[in-house]
């Protein structure tokens, strides 16, 4: 026992105590570094900025990040480039850990295409309805002598005869041919200033009626400004007691400078009553 107790206090265990301390703390940090290394702890990456970008591109910018990604969506829209991103999850700069994957939505090479419905022999209210449903727009309204009032006698695409079940792309519009009824029925004109040209077409269909001329302000340059437009000046302007006949146009002006646009547009002219 005393031999033992020696041992403790003897410089040879206090040697072999260190040595064991310095394995030890040895053994500690070359742990610590290889894990760090192989979770590359602290290091992130920069998501790229995959907007714009074709399929093509994304490939190989992720591959020199070391990133991966997955397309979730695709959508059609006139104003991006076709095939490329359009939005992105995580968002430009967000910082993510390398081999993390990048979900993008990219903008449709072709467009969607519909089927057209059946429309003829229902009425304008009822076609406006399926048109709508299937993703559709309602086009120019044509009356001709019949019996059937506001009843579809024939629907057109791009002024030719279109069968149901045809595939188009999705968003046209579909014209129609309707019954005047076995009098010239005519309609009030309603007050479509300050809206823009998709909203009064709407508007105008529930009277019977039809977008007309369309004149361009200095303010609007491209396809898209006239998307956003809105309308400052109709003719024929709403009137009391004033009515014009079913499928006439309204022409319009349209302008991107809100300083032109009237703001008092509540004046609301009931919509006659559709069969």
């Amino acid at each position: 026992m005393k031999n033992f107790f020696k041992f403790f206090i003897s410089k040879t265990f206090f040697i072999n105590v260190g040595i064991a301390l310095i394995v030890t703390v040895v053994i500690l940090w070359i742990t610590f570094l290889s894990l760090e290394s192989f979770t590359q702890h602290g290091e992130t990456i920069a998501v790229p900025d995959f907007r714009g970008l074709t399929l093509e591109e994304i490939t190989q910018l992720t591959n020199e990040k070391g990133l991966r990604f997955e397309v979730t969506d695709s959508v059609y829209l006139l104003d991006e480039k076709k095939g490329t991103v359009v939005d992105q999850n995580p968002p430009p700069d967000f910082k993510v850990k390398e081999n993390r994957k990048i979900f993008v939505t990219m903008n449709a090479i072709m467009p969607e295409r519909v089927q057209v419905p059946d429309l003829v022999g229902v009425s304008l209210r009822q076609a406006t309805a399926y048109i709508e449903t299937f993703g559709l727009k309602v086009g120019k309204l044509s009356y001709i002598p019949d019996i059937g009032k506001n009843v579809v006698l024939n629907q057109k695409y791009k002024g030719k005869d279109i069968k149901t079940g045809s595939l188009i792309e999705k968003g046209k519009a579909i014209d129609l041919v309707l019954g005047l009824g076995e009098t010239k029925e005519r309609t009030s004109v309603p007050k479509i200033i300050g809206m823009n040209i998709e909203e009064a077409t709407t508007k105008l269909a529930e009277f019977s009626l039809n977008i007309g001329a369309i004149v361009c302000d200095e303010s609007i340059k491209t396809v898209k400004d006239s998307s956003s437009a809105k309308i400052y000046k109709q003719f024929p302007m709403p009137m009391p007691k004033s009515e014009i006949s079913l499928g006439s146009g309204i022409d319009i002006w349209i302008t991107n400078d809100k300083t032109l646009v009237p703001t008092d547009t509540t004046t609301y002219v009931e919509p006659p009553e559709i069969d």
